[in-house]
């Protein structure tokens, strides 16, 4: 993976580069995310004299939580999309086993780049993330989601759930999971979520 010449695009340190090299290490980026049952309103056409309506429910609100890891490949220039999704809220009990469940999938040591969040950076999270010995953690400067690329995946699915009226969570939650898996076989647009903070997916020559 290469840092492409756009400004405030995300360092990495020698450190990590070299261990991805040595290791095969995966370059996890990480962010969570929420949606309601009453969608985001976003411009949108209209017959001329007609104001665009969106029905709204009375009834309580309810939201689906997320949290996405885009995995970069640097040795094979390869991304991957996986992702949680459930009714609950995410926390930090929650985060150690998604983060397994990762490196399950991807086989890997694993370089773990997420925000600043108080959920990432308590003690008790520092001590679940200390006991992974195939873990690296690097932690995105604060109030900069420019940088972190799996925000350009939220914004491209809160563009799908714009401007949509649903009649339950449930019904929310079957639409975002089926837009997630499209988007998981769609390489170019993964490719294109890292591209976005400046950076290139193509594979580098490992490091001896």
């Amino acid at each position: 993976m290469r840092r492409t010449s756009r400004p405030g695009a995300p360092r990495y340190g020698r450190g990590s580069k070299e261990q991805v090299g040595r290791d095969g290490a995966c370059l996890v980026f990480a962010d969570e995310t929420g949606a309601g049952t009453d969608p985001p309103v976003r411009r949108t056409w209209g017959r001329k004299g007609r104001t665009p309506l969106i029905a709204r429910s009375r009834r309580h609100r309810r939201r689906v939580n997320a949290v996405g890891w885009l995995c970069v490949d640097p040795l094979q220039g390869t991304v991957r999309l996986v992702y949680t999704a459930q009714h609950r809220p995410i926390t930090q009990h929650d985060l150690p086993a998604l983060i397994d469940r990762v490196h399950a999938q991807v086989g890997v040591p694993v370089v773990l780049i997420w925000d600043n969040h108080s959920s990432h950076r308590g003690a008790r999270m520092r001590e679940e993330l200390a006991a992974r010995p195939w873990l690296s953690v690097v932690h995105l400067p604060t109030y900069a989601p420019e940088l972190n690329p799996v925000e350009a995946l939220w914004s491209h699915l809160k563009r799908v759930l714009a401007n949509r009226a649903f009649r339950g969570v449930d019904e929310l939650e079957k639409v975002l999971r089926s837009h997630l898996r499209s988007v998981q076989k769609r390489p170019g647009l993964l490719r294109g979520f890292i591209r976005s903070v400046g950076l290139d997916p193509d594979s580098f020559p490992s490091i001896t």
